[in-house]
């Protein structure tokens, strides 16, 4: 890669980080600070505009992939750190030596050949974090109800349901019926659970307000078993679709494709490579259960029936199947801005039969 500046490679820390500066002649500068706020204002300032700066993927990558681009105004890329082998497969890992190799990658590499993860835009941060704390939450609620419900149960109440917890006014009609230190333990669970539904409440009235002012969302709603979030969640994520050429490399950013090994004779396809978002992963399997159940699941629901049901495949992979498919239908979809149309889906059973039955027709 060939520029005016030079090639910068840091490697972040939680407090500290190291940077690398070699020069179109091969001369290396080495330099740290801290990540707080006074030492990014040091970084910024010992880059200019023409510098090429890396940086591995992390959260904190981000906040300060922003801050360089908006202070100095050089390029910044970020790399996904499962792709850097230069790097994790080194027998000498050490910041400074992390740090040069980021810079020399740079130097030795055209952008096509760099594995850059897109930084997201202010609004999709912000969007993902309200995402990202909605499902810690509902994760904190799930976990404070297993544990009421096990209160009851120790205490011999065993006709109770997680289900039956679910609800304020059911969970205080069956707190009297407990007795001593297990009914003050299970007060204190209910306060819990009373206050985190009222924050799910309120992420969630933030949630409805971005759906109503979004078109692609309201658009990928349309999609049986797609609601708000998972529909907010699949654009936010997924980002600036025109930088997909194909469905197939939706699902590989997505994480659904399986690894493959092709090695002369051998064929072999291995377990889904779960590269991308986990949190869009898991929303699109669970809205897929939903889009199978459905009566206007079209080719997704005929799909899982075809896979589960007439070849025999186990639901686990046939459900994660139709949530590849249904990845890239919300792809087709978005690109195209087409509301979504229930569609059969045709067997490869059928079309060879149909194949044969039109060739029988042609000969007689």
């Amino acid at each position: 890669m060939e520029a005016a500046g030079r090639f910068v490679g840091i490697d972040l820390g939680k407090r500290t980080y190291e940077m690398c500066l070699v020069d179109q002649k091969g001369k290396i500068t080495r330099t740290n600070g801290k990540t707080d706020f006074k030492g990014l204002d040091k970084l910024c300032e010992k880059l200019s505009a023409d510098d090429l700066v890396a940086i591995e993927a992390c959260n904190l990558a981000m906040r300060i992939e922003r801050q360089i681009r908006q202070t100095v105004g050089c390029k910044v890329f970020v790399l996904n750190p499962g792709k850097l082998a230069i790097i994790y497969m080194s027998t000498r890992k050490t910041d400074k030596e992390d740090s040069l190799k980021l810079a020399k990658l740079l130097k030795n590499h055209d952008e096509d050949e760099l594995p850059i993860v897109t930084p997201p835009t202010d609004e999709e941060w912000e969007r993902r974090k309200l995402l990202s704390e909605y499902k810690s939450l509902k994760g904190l609620r799930t976990k404070e109800i297993n544990k009421l419900h096990a209160i009851f149960e120790h205490a011999g109440f065993t006709q109770f349901k997680r289900k039956d917890m679910c609800c304020e006014k059911n969970r205080n009609n069956i707190l009297p019926l407990l007795k001593g230190y297990e009914k003050e333990e299970a007060a204190r669970l209910i306060e819990r659970l009373t206050l985190l539904e009222k924050q799910i409440e309120q992420l969630l009235q933030k949630i409805n307000a971005e759906v109503e002012s979004d078109e692609k969302v309201q658009l990928a709603m349309t999609v049986p078993g797609i609601g708000p979030i998972t529909a907010l969640a699949y654009v936010e994520y997924m980002g600036d679709l025109s930088r997909f050429d194909n469905p197939h490399q939706v699902s590989n950013f997505i994480g659904f494709v399986p690894k493959v090994d092709n090695s002369c004779t051998i064929r072999h396809s291995g377990r889904t490579t779960k590269n991308g978002n986990a949190l869009l992963r898991s929303m699109l399997v669970q809205a897929a259960w939903g889009a199978v159940r459905s009566k206007d699941g079209g080719a997704l629901r005929d799909k899982y029936k075809y896979m589960s049901q007439t070849k025999g495949i186990g639901k686990g992979k046939s459900i994660v199947t139709t949530a590849r498919k249904l990845g890239e239908l919300l792809y087709m979809l978005l690109k195209t801005n087409t509301e979504y149309k229930p569609q059969k889906f045709i067997t490869p059973e059928f079309k060879i039969s149909k194949l044969a039955e039109e060739t029988l027709a042609v000969n007689t």
